[in-house]
């Protein structure tokens, strides 16, 4: 059984400021860097932390940057072989700009990650045993993550996060809602996603309720950041908190959060439990700075490596 994440890489440039820039503003950066990125990238490395077994699918671009970037994610234990290559097209960017609070603005050019092709995704994806976990986003052509859970035999866990939510208000994204088993968002993404449930803007008991109707599962998972994260599903709703932490960077802490959820839902955990882990996970990388450097190892959280089933990996 596997965790796939089929989706974007992309190298991240960093710029770190006492504050962010007002619209038209220009502010002074006292730090700048590069670390590696982009959402399925992200939640691949926060899963293979953790000890299971892992793979990403995604295009890369023909520059210095793709074999780099597949250099390192190997390095974490994630299992890249299906990965395609676009030829004539750089590797993908995104710009993140972080305050002295850690919160953070990002703009994104996917440049090769759109490119990957919906046949080796979908390929991919049919070849996952029953028992893994398949989690997909909007970050590329919604087509291509469709291919994938369509192709997706009976068994295979659908962890969706819809983000950016605008490409599931309409045809194949809101197709591809229908086929979550889970539903992983933030507040912002609920409420973009409100007017699928009825709802309004900003408001969260009937959107939720909504969403959670248009799902194969029915099961919904709203992140808040320092509150934690709220778990809808046929028992009603649980509110699991998350640890006090100080915020140095919150970039790709719900990425951290998703990845750890798969890692736990692989291995048998209940969601619960993958919620837990999951805000455990994101809280930890809230305290440093990057997306998949910042994540933390199994034996850092103090658990067994998640190879086998989650009843015989409790925290030691």
């Amino acid at each position: 059984m596997t965790v796939l994440a089929v989706g974007a890489y992309t190298l991240d440039l960093y710029m770190f400021g006492d504050r962010l820039p007002a619209t038209g503003e220009s502010v002074d950066a006292f730090d700048y860097a590069t670390a590696h990125g982009g959402k399925a990238a992200n939640v691949a490395v926060a899963s293979a932390r953790l000890g299971a077994p892992t793979r990403f699918v995604g295009c890369l671009g023909d520059d210095a940057d793709g074999p780099a970037a597949l250099a390192a994610l190997r390095a974490d234990g994630v299992e890249v072989g299906d990965c395609a290559t676009a030829g004539g097209t750089a590797t993908g960017r995104s710009f993140v700009y972080v305050d002295g609070a850690g919160r953070q603005i990002v703009m994104t050019w996917p440049g090769a990650a759109n490119l990957l092709p919906a046949s080796r995704a979908a390929a991919t994806a049919a070849g996952l045993p029953p028992g893994s976990v398949l989690v997909l986003q909007g970050e590329i052509p919604v087509e291509t993550s469709a291919a994938a859970a369509a192709a997706a035999p009976p068994g295979v866990r659908l962890v969706l996060n819809p983000s950016p939510a605008a490409a599931f208000l309409g045809g194949t994204g809101r197709d591809l809602l229908g086929r979550a088993d889970v539903l992983v968002l933030n507040e912002g993404e609920l409420s973009e996603l409100s007017v699928l449930a009825g709802g309004t803007p900003g408001a969260r008991a009937g959107p939720v309720e909504g969403l959670r109707s248009r799902t194969r599962g029915r099961t919904v998972i709203v992140t808040r950041g320092e509150h934690g994260a709220e778990v809808v599903d046929d028992h009603g709703t649980m509110l699991i908190g998350a640890p006090v932490v100080d915020a140095v960077d919150t970039t790709g802490a719900g990425d951290a959060f998703t990845g750890a959820l798969a890692a736990a839902l692989r291995a048998g955990a209940s969601l619960a439990q993958g919620v837990r882990l999951g805000c455990r996970v994101a809280a930890v990388s809230v305290t440093r700075r990057f997306c998949a450097p910042s994540y933390p190892s199994a034996s850092e959280l103090g658990v067994a490596p998640f190879h086998g089933p989650y009843g015989q990996e409790r925290p030691r």
